[in-house]
């Protein structure tokens, strides 16, 4: 019985991959952002998972989306790749952290819990892009501007704020309307 519900959970993880790859790969097409990122809602799907089965699968979750995410955007051209240290911080990093919602156990049952872990998964991710772009992409600052303004704030903040905006507005409404909670 016990393996029975490890494939069934291992299903609804790979399922929740699935789409958040089709959305943010949807996203990609129509993002304004030249150098990477663009507004979806594809965390969302990871911040799921992470409420229902747990931070370490919402980790494992984050890591293939953020696997998988990186060759869809290779295979559309818009995949940066400088070195593994770049990789881990533009790719592997900000998913796996999205998994961390998961430590609001009560994410499924009460919307402060389940707006708290998107808000803390949003801003790990966040960190993590920003920080690779004063690593390794900060010659794309414009002429004196302060890197670190650049990618903090000109850069990664306008997608990464209204991402998470839109995560927890349609992640409320799914909440409100117990559609999150449903079993698989």
């Amino acid at each position: 019985m016990k393996e029975r519900k490890q494939i069934h959970v291992l299903a609804e993880m790979a399922i929740f991959v699935a789409l958040a790859v089709v959305v943010d790969a949807i996203a990609g097409l129509f993002s304004p952002f030249k150098y990477g990122g663009s507004i979806s809602f594809a965390m969302l799907f990871i911040f799921i998972i992470s409420y229902r089965r747990g931070v370490v699968n919402g980790i494992i979750a984050g890591l293939a989306f953020g696997i998988l995410q990186s060759l869809v955007a290779a295979g559309m051209g818009n995949f940066y790749f400088l070195s593994l240290p770049q990789y881990l911080l533009d790719y592997i990093v900000p998913f796996m952290v999205l998994g961390v919602a998961g430590i609001f156990k009560k994410g499924l049952s009460k919307p402060i819990s389940f707006a708290l872990g998107i808000a803390l998964g949003s801003f790990l991710r966040y960190i993590s892009h920003s920080f690779a772009g004063v690593l390794f992409w900060g010659s794309y600052a414009p002429v004196g501007m302060n890197v670190y303004f650049y990618s903090f704030i000109v850069y990664n903040l306008p997608y990464m704020a209204a991402s998470f905006a839109f995560c927890l507005i349609i992640g409320l409404v799914l909440f409100e309307r117990k559609l999150l909670s449903i079993n698989l």
